[in-house]
C-alpha cells in the first residue's frame, strides 16, 4: 500500500504536529461554495492515501517491524492489540479515501456544469 510521492523531509512527529493543525484549519475554515469543495476533496482523498499508509507503518512498527532505534521486538499483549488497532484505522482511512474517491465523477460532473440527477 506504499503510495508516497516523495521522500519525507520533516520529523514524524513534526509532520504528525502539521497534520493535526492544518486538520484543525479545516475543521473551522468557512468555505466559499461548490469551488472550495472541488478544490479540496481531491486533496483530502490524496490525504486520506497517505495518512492510511503512515497509519500501516506505524502498525507494522508496533508489531516488531522495521525499527529505526532499538530493535527489540515487544510483543506482549499490549503492543499486539495496539499493532491491531492501528491497523485497523489504516483500513477506515483507506475505506474513507475509497468513498471520497466516489465523490470525483460528481465534483468532475459539476464543474461541467451538468446538474441533472
Amino acid at each position: 500500500m506504499s503510495r508516497v510521492t516523495s521522500a519525507p523531509i520533516l520529523p514524524a512527529t513534526v509532520a504528525a504536529a502539521h497534520l493535526k493543525s492544518c486538520a484543525a484549519e479545516l475543521a473551522g475554515a468557512e468555505f466559499n461554495g461548490m469551488d472550495d469543495v472541488q478544490a479540496i476533496v481531491p486533496v483530502l482523498a490524496r490525504a486520506q492515501r497517505q495518512l492510511a499508509v503512515a497509519l500501516g507503518n506505524l502498525a507494522r512498527h508496533a508489531d516488531g517491524g522495521p525499527a529505526g532505534g532499538a530493535g527489540v521486538i515487544d510483543l506482549s499483549a499490549a503492543v499486539t492489540a495496539l499493532a491491531e488497532v492501528l491497523c485497523a484505522a489504516s483500513d477506515a482511512a483507506d475505506a474513507t479515501a475509497d468513498a471520497l474517491d466516489e465523490s470525483l465523477p460528481l465534483l468532475e460532473s459539476l464543474a461541467d456544469g451538468d446538474t441533472r440527477s
